[in-house]
Order: structure tokens, then C-alpha cells, then sequence
């Protein structure tokens, strides 16, 4: 998954903002560890622009200023802008920190991975791979087959099968092939628990609409108006008596969907499910209050700079990832679930999934025994 186009609109927000932001480094924040050396990190942020990205740097800074947590940060901002990412590449290695974290703007990260590779600073790319950094990422795969298992469950007990119901997934082509694992491994694993038909879910590609006799695949650009039209363009195709089972690569994708289908007089609590993906305010608020959104994909972005922060100075110290790809925290969160990692009535995370053995090297650091600590999670 990239952020940046699982949510573009968060991005079309920094564009506009681009001229404001002039400066490309920032300030330093942290306290010093128990040997009075602090362990020092440069970390390059996707854009300061959008909240969505920003909260990745206040919420680490907040942590850290609680307490002694034996980091040192220095800032940088990325601004959604390939040629700011280089600068600030070269910026960061000039530094000579203990470590370097880089949140990429796009795919194309081969110059900055030749700038980072000569450095020779131990190095963390986020959500996106840079080939001289170890990598840092959801796994987007988990989430839609854990998404599927719980609405497969939910549609099963209503007797939803393959003689009443159609399956809708909205992708979005430009992200690639990761980001719309969500959606393809989201109908192979709900087409046995329902008897739908079985496909291979890697030829499910960005130009696959119809899946056998029950599955439509859209093209939702991953916001609320092309999803919204590609769903109702395509309602006239599926059974006035189908049930619907809904999901998207992200919240605001389903969200324009599920006003195309309530329009329709689709949307009912009886002939409607849905699954969601973001761990958003929209995600965590329909998961408890609205019946037929019975799964949400949480992965816990503002929480995303202490993991990197944690990588950084686990590797830095000798630590080996024992995966290609480290994941990150992520969860998918059932109505019964959604109040034990939310405060009640909130968004806000009061608790972080466990580690799972491909990121369990974290705790080595030290780093998330903090983060844990300080802020009560």
C-alpha cells in the first residue's frame, strides 16, 4: 500500500500547499538516553502538507517529549515532490545520524536509493520500497483475507450465497499491484466461504470488471466521486434481489460507493455489507454505529513514526529483519473488537496490535517498550 494513493485526496491537499512550505529541513526533538547520548535519526517525511502524513511526525515528537526516550529526531519535508525527496536525501546523509528514516513520494526511488546506498547510513523506507533502506509496510494481502473471513462469516449466517449475492471490490489502478492485493485476495477468500466462483486472485488485474457470475470489479480511484459514478453506472448489471458485499482499497472509496447504492435503494441493513479499510474516524465511527459495516482494516497511521523509529535504531544496532517487507501494525477490527484497541465514543488508539514474528526484532530497540509506556497504549 502507499498512502499517497490509497489517499490521494490528503496528497491533492499538500500539492496546494506546496508553495507555503519553503524549508525543507526541521527542528530536533528528544531527550537523551540513559548513557547521555542521545541515538540520532534524520527522518524525511512524505509531506507536513496533509494531516494524514503529518500526524506521523507530531505523534512521535509528543511521545518523545514525555519522557527520556534516547532519541534525537531531525525533521525533513519530502512535500509530496520527487526533487525535494533528493535534496533531502543528500541533507540527511550530510547530517551523519545513526540512522536514516525516508517516507518516499512515489515508486521511483532510484536516485534516492543511490544517494542513501553511498551514504552508507543504516536506512528505513516506509510504505513504499527503497531498495538501499529495509522496508517498512502494511500487508495489504492480510488485510483483505481477514476482512473477507469476518463479512464471509456475516453473509454466511444470512444464508448469502451464490444464487443471491454480488460481490463489489473497487480498485484503483494507479496504485499498482500491492495496493490492490486488499481487494483481489479480499474475493478469493470469500468466494469458497460463500460457494461463489473460485478464481485465481492474481488474474485479477486493473482492467478484470466482471469475476464469474457474482463478482464486479470498479474503478474507484481510491475518493468519493469516481467511485460513486463507476457504482452507479454499473448497478443496472447486478440482480434487482441481490444482496451486496462491499469493499474498496479505503474508506473514502466505499463511502462513495455506498451513496451510490443507498441512492439506488440498495443500501439497505438487510441486503447490504461492507467491509472498510483506513482505521479512519469514518471507519472506526460506521464500524460501531452502523449495522452493515461489520469489518474495518485499522493500520494505525499515527503510530507509524515510532515503528519506523524503533526499525531504525534496531538495525542501526545489528538487528536482521527476518522478512523482506517488516510490517507494520495493522489489524482488522470486528464490532466486538473495535473498543479494545479505540477509546469508547473515540478514534483515538488506546492500544496497538501484538508484534507478529516478522516485526518482533522492534522491541529489540527499545524503542516501542517507550511508546508503549509513555503513552498508555
Amino acid at each position: 500500500m502507499s498512502l499517497s494513493t490509497r489517499f490521494p485526496a490528503a496528497t491533492a491537499a499538500a500539492a496546494a500547499a506546496l508553495l507555503l512550505l519553503t524549508a525543507c529541513g526541521g527542528g530536533s526533538s528528544g531527550a537523551a538516553g540513559p548513557s547521555g547520548d542521545a541515538f540520532k535519526i534524520s527522518f524525511a517525511n512524505f509531506t507536513e502538507a496533509a494531516p494524514l502524513f503529518r500526524v506521523i511526525h507530531t505523534n512521535l515528537d509528543d511521545v518523545i517529549s514525555r519522557g527520556d526516550s534516547g532519541l534525537e529526531l531531525k525533521w525533513y519535508d519530502n512535500a509530496g515532490d520527487a526533487a525535494k525527496m533528493s535534496q533531502n536525501a543528500q541533507l540527511m546523509v550530510q547530517d551523519q545520524p545513526d540512522a536514516i528514516v525516508v517516507y518516499p513520494v512515489s515508486a521511483a526511488t532510484q536516485g534516492v536509493s543511490q544517494i542513501l546506498a553511498d551514504g552508507r547510513i543504516p536506512c528505513v523506507s516506509v510504505n513504499l520500497d527503497t531498495e538501499a533502506c529495509d522496508f517498512l509496510n502494511i500487508d495489504n494481502r492480510a488485510l483483505g483475507e481477514q476482512t473477507a473471513e469476518i463479512i464471509g462469516r456475516a453473509a454466511a449466517e444470512r444464508g448469502w450465497n451464490a444464487s443471491n449475492t454480488t460481490v463489489l471490490i473497487g480498485q484503483n489502478a494507479a496504485s499498482g499491484e500491492q495496493v490492490n492485493d486488499c481487494v483481489r485476495y479480499f474475493y478469493s477468500t470469500i468466494a469458497p466461504i460463500l460457494g461463489l466462483e473460485e478464481v485465481d486472485p492474481t488474474t485479477i488485474t486493473p482492467t478484470t470488471t466482471t469475476i464469474g457470475a457474482n463478482a464486479i470489479q470498479f474503478e474507484g480511484a481510491s475518493t468519493l466521486q469516481p467511485s460513486f459514478e463507476a457504482v452507479t453506472n454499473l448497478l443496472p448489471s447486478i440482480p434487482a434481489g441481490n444482496n451486496i458485499i462491499l469493499y474498496t482499497v479505503n474508506n473514502d472509496s466505499t463511502t462513495g460507493a455506498l451513496r451510490a447504492l443507498e441512492d439506488a435503494g440498495r443500501g439497505g441493513d438487510d441486503v447490504l455489507l461492507i467491509g472498510g479499510l483506513g482505521g479512519d474516524e469514518t471507519g472506526i465511527t460506521a464500524l460501531r454505529e452502523d449495522p452493515r459495516w461489520v469489518a474495518e482494516g485499522d493500520i494505525f497511521v499515527s503510530w507509524w513514526g515510532a515503528y519506523a523509529a524503533a526499525m531504525a535504531k534496531a538495525v542501526a544496532e545489528g538487528a536482521k529483519p527476518p522478512a523482506d517487507v517488516t510490517p507494520l501494525p495493522q489489524i482488522v477490527l470486528d464490532k466486538t473488537t473495535v473498543d479494545e484497541y479505540h477509546a469508547p465514543g473515540s478514534a483515538a488508539v488506546s492500544k496497538l496490535p501484538p508484534l507478529v514474528p516478522d516485526n518482533e526484532f522492534l522491541d529489540q530497540s527499545g524503542v516501542l517498550q517507550y511508546v508503549r509506556g509513555v503513552a498508555g497504549l
